[in-house]
């Protein structure tokens, strides 16, 4: 397995623990989402196939596979920007796992995106 594709199956996996707690956590209302459970699972059907599709693509060091390496390694920032600095909520996204999992999950997607803009170059 190449180092760029375990890099990606880390980060995914660590945005869907993410997506999973967000699922726990209401994120919907957080976000002002609508649709409430409903919504948000129909948002994540497409985000799931998207996910997948980009693992098999960069798996085989394809350019839409990099891109989307790209796109995911930005996806694994969001969780910090959005819990750490723009909307705090007290209680929410703050536990132990929580915070290992956005922790975790900024620096995996900061390494994909390293790793997929330099292949693209």
């Amino acid at each position: 397995m190449k180092p760029i594709t375990l890099i990606y199956i880390v980060n995914a996996s660590l945005l869907l623990l993410h997506e999973i707690e967000s699922a726990y956590e209401k994120e919907w209302e957080l976000l002002k989402l609508p649709g409430k459970i409903n919504g948000f699972l129909l948002l994540h059907i497409p985000i799931i196939l998207f996910i997948l599709i980009g693992l098999i693509e960069i798996d085989k060091m394809t350019t839409a596979g990099l891109l989307i390496g790209i796109v995911l390694g930005v996806g694994g920032l969001i969780p910090f920007i959005v819990h750490k600095l723009v909307v705090r909520t007290p209680g929410q996204f703050s536990g132990l796992i929580s915070n290992f999992i956005i922790f975790s999950n900024l620096l995996s997607g900061g390494i994909l995106m390293f790793f997929s803009i330099r292949e693209i170059l």
